[in-house]
């Protein structure tokens, strides 16, 4: 406490919450509603966005089948808390999580006083999950993956981890690969349990007007191919673009549409799309007002992805072509009905890239020259193109309904 308390408190300064929210971090949280002797109080850890984003479906089934209990909802980041503000304003407390120091969480469980915790994804902090085992607190994990990195991490202190995953209730896994990750490591198996990725329950489709209007957005002609590189890394745009400049020789009417993971990195990417002489756009730019002579779209606005992806023929998904990688969301482009390339490094996926590849869905791709032969195929081909928008609607169909699989589970461990 000495040390981490000084530390985060100048931490916090920069934080556009976190400062204004000290008390949450000491365990002083203050939520809404009484305890009535007939009320259950359920407490989710979501650490950031996309935990919030993941959880919401959960957290509304259950506010609609058990509106008697208490629903709180702890976050780690700024960007979870605006998240769960935006999409859970109706729920009974919203509060940063506390500082891993005992009197902190303590008081946090003291005054929250639990019937169930569930941790979204990660946050494993043990001093707090120690607490809560000794309180008698079941503890559920959702939404949980483990990735061959944090494998190794674990494989090192497997006497550590085991011990900690094993205070769990229930740790209700993605996948089939991570259930046996876990097992190895000496998790006993009546804990483990698949429910799939919550993530497919939360795809939006875009309807056919709404592509329309994207594609005038953007001052795409009708016959024009497009396919889209999303969330990009250091390193990925230059190869991105020697595939285009390529690919652009056979097909004239092909449009790359470049979204990078992080904006901050847009002039550095303008100035690489310039060097290799590529006529471009920015999605900034006043687009009434310019020469429609391109060939790349420059993403340089937030929230659009999901929209490019609707318009595109297929798409390149980002941090998985250059080591370490870890790879982002596979599904978002396939949600669209969308075929899907990617690079070696998607560990974070691994189990998703397998199937897609399987399906014909996705292919993995290593360099430049990959990503040409594999975009060749797809476009030259347009009836098997339509029929894997028919196949990818069907894929995500399958996954669906871990969200609804996590209500059912958390019903059942609150009537024990």
């Amino acid at each position: 406490m000495l040390f981490v308390v000084p530390c985060f408190v100048i931490c916090s300064f920069f934080s556009r919450n976190k400062w204004r929210r000290l008390n949450d971090h000491c365990g002083l949280v203050s939520l809404r509603g009484g305890t009535g002797n007939t009320q259950k109080t359920i407490w989710f850890h979501a650490l950031s966005f996309g935990e919030v984003v993941g959880v919401t479906p959960t957290i509304r089934l259950l506010k609609k089948s058990r509106p008697q209990d208490r629903i709180v909802v702890s976050v780690t980041t700024d960007s979870g808390f605006e998240a769960a503000k935006r999409k859970l304003s109706d729920i009974d407390g919203i509060f940063f999580f506390p500082l891993d120091c005992c009197v902190f969480t303590w008081t946090a469980i003291k005054k929250i006083n639990p019937d169930l915790f569930v941790l979204v994804e990660t946050g494993f902090w043990p001093g707090f999950i120690h607490l809560l085992h000794l309180k008698g607190v079941p503890i559920l994990l959702f939404n949980g993956r483990v990735s061959s990195r944090s494998m190794r991490k674990y494989k090192m202190f497997s006497s550590f981890f085991s011990k900690q995953f094993n205070r769990f209730t229930l740790l209700c896994i993605q996948n089939p690969h991570s259930m046996n990750k876990l097992e190895s490591l000496g998790v006993e198996k009546s804990r483990l349990m698949v429910v799939g990725d919550p993530k497919f329950d939360i795809l939006p489709n875009r309807s056919q007007e709404k592509r329309e209007k994207t594609c005038q957005k953007l001052c795409i002609a009708p016959l024009s191919r497009v396919w889209v590189a999303g969330s990009t890394h250091e390193g990925e745009e230059e190869i991105i673009l020697d595939a285009h400049k390529k690919l652009r020789e056979q097909f004239k009417n092909l449009i790359l549409i470049l979204a990078p993971r992080r904006l901050e990195r847009s002039e550095h990417i303008a100035r690489i799309i310039m060097s290799k002489g590529i006529k471009f756009i920015r999605r900034s730019d006043q687009l009434d007002k310019i020469d429609h002579n391109f060939s790349v779209i420059l993403l340089d606005t937030m929230g659009e992805l999901m929209d490019v992806y609707s318009i595109c023929d297929f798409a390149f998904v980002g941090r998985s072509l250059i080591g370490p990688g870890g790879g982002h969301n596979l599904i978002e482009p396939i949600s669209q009905g969308k075929p899907v390339l990617f690079g070696p490094f998607v560990e974070n996926n691994e189990h998703n890239a397998d199937e897609l590849i399987k399906s014909g869905l996705g292919s993995r791709v290593n360099n430049a020259e990959d990503i040409e032969e594999s975009v060749k195929i797809w476009l030259s081909n347009k009836t098997e193109l339509a029929k894997l928008e028919g196949k990818a609607k069907e894929f995500i169909l399958c996954h669906q309904g871990a969200s609804s699989r996590m209500a059912n589970l958390i019903e059942s461990q609150l009537k024990h």
